[in-house]
């Protein structure tokens, strides 16, 4: 058993129901109580994808709208609130499709380019491993300390904190947070572009190297469409209405094995049908 994501797409007379629709659409792919064969995919789902950023971005202005679904609490009953700007679902014309990959190689770019424009202004700063032995010295620490007993002095905190007031250290972080809010840069999952250690991690990257290592292909691989089909892990289409792939003779509404076709479809289903964003158990 491992685990699945995928985009259930739900009629827009869904609303209002949606978790009695999301059961309808799903039972025929339900392990030992669907469909059988190879429609026995799945034995618990869960929606899931706005709290940690995985789901769908919101359009700017909706971001408050009750329509928007977000994810159900966490197996052991915590709740799961969704991270700004995102949400696991709700009717399409709510969502943001508008990321591209080409922008995120701009993105990426310009995020490179900050840090060498920002080195011209500021003294080249010390990197992150001597703050640490320091603070590790400071503290009586041994150096092949790798990690810390509760109760134990925290040399980790302290240094990173030091690190970070370095003034080109600072100004790059501050720099880039501004430039992903402006840029709507959740969008990309919302660990795009993070950086710990700037000095490391992009001034020590060539920019063709940073842009690669950071840019994203947006998007969703597996669909469940409106129409009854499942499509997950590359494979053929598998239609609900039909008893099998080898007995059905309804042509596929995506072409199998192309997450961009996926992602296509999901942009133009009608504005008002619900996607929802779910983990599965298969």
């Amino acid at each position: 058993m491992t685990g699945m994501r995928i985009v259930v797409c739900l009629p827009g007379s869904a609303a209002g129901r949606v978790d009695a629709a999301l059961a309808e659409a799903m039972a025929p792919f339900e392990r030992e109580r669907g469909l059988g064969g190879e429609f026995d995919i799945w034995d618990h789902y869960r929606i899931y994808g706005g709290a940690e950023g995985s789901g769908f971005a919101v359009l700017a202005g909706f971001e408050s709208d009750p329509r928007l679904l977000h994810d159900r609490p966490r197996f052991d009953g915590t709740n799961a609130p969704s991270l700004p700007g995102m949400c696991a679902g709700g009717p399409r014309g709510l969502l943001d499709f508008s990321a591209t990959h080409t922008e995120s190689v701009a993105l990426a770019g310009r995020a490179w380019d900050l840090w060498v424009e920002l080195s011209g202004r500021h003294p080249a700063p010390e990197p992150l491993e001597l703050f640490v032995e320091r603070s590790k010295a400071e503290m009586d620490v041994p150096p092949f300390l790798l990690f810390r007993m509760e109760g134990e002095p925290d040399p980790w905190t302290p240094a990173y904190e030091r690190y970070r007031a370095q003034p080109l250290v600072g100004a790059y972080l501050s720099a880039l947070d501004e430039l992903k809010s402006a840029a709507r840069s959740h969008r990309y999952g919302t660990s795009f572009l993070d950086c710990h250690d700037p000095l490391q991690s992009v001034g020590g990257l060539s920019r063709e190297d940073f842009i690669r290592d950071h840019s994203r292909w947006p998007g969703f691989d597996n669909v469940l469409t409106l129409e009854g089909w499942w499509y997950g892990d590359g494979e053929e289409g598998l239609h609900s209405a039909c008893g099998g792939r080898a007995v059905c003779p309804h042509a596929p509404d995506i072409a199998p094995g192309s997450y961009l076709a996926v992602q296509r479809y999901l942009e133009d289903v009608p504005d008002d049908a619900l996607l929802v964003y779910l983990r599965l158990h298969i």
